[in-house]
């Protein structure tokens, strides 16, 4: 939320969307998931997300981390973002790995507490 209490707008994936979309053809892994940028706008103003800011993966700091849940992906996302001026940009987005997963998990409060594998066999029981 940001000081109005309203989501962040979510960031800009005009430069990028079609590299989070083919995510796997990059990776040569079947193992990896395309992401679609409305799932990862989803994650990145999920009012329960994450926030590293800086990302401590950047080597220069200069982008985000964020960990979100998508609703229509049916998974936690880890979308990487960079400011620049009054630009968000989004920069990557992938689906999270167990590290950004307890992170998620662990900075839910109790009473909002749903470990990512209940919200993941909701999404399949539909």
């Amino acid at each position: 939320m940001n000081e109005e209490g309203s989501p962040p707008e979510p960031p800009d994936w005009k430069h990028r969307a079609e590299y989070i979309r083919t995510r796997s053809a990059r990776k040569e892994s079947a193992g990896e998931t395309n992401i679609e940028p409305e799932w990862a706008d989803e994650a990145f103003t999920d009012p329960a997300a994450v926030i590293f800011c800086p990302d401590p993966a950047a080597n220069k700091g200069l982008s985000d981390r964020t960990i979100g849940w998508s609703e229509t992906a049916g998974f936690l996302i880890t979308v990487i973002t960079v400011r620049e001026r009054d630009k968000l940009w989004g920069a990557n987005a992938w689906k999270s790995n167990d590290t950004d997963q307890r992170h998620y998990e662990r900075a839910a409060t109790p009473v909002e507490s749903v470990p990512v594998a209940e919200k993941q066999e909701e999404k399949t029981n539909e």
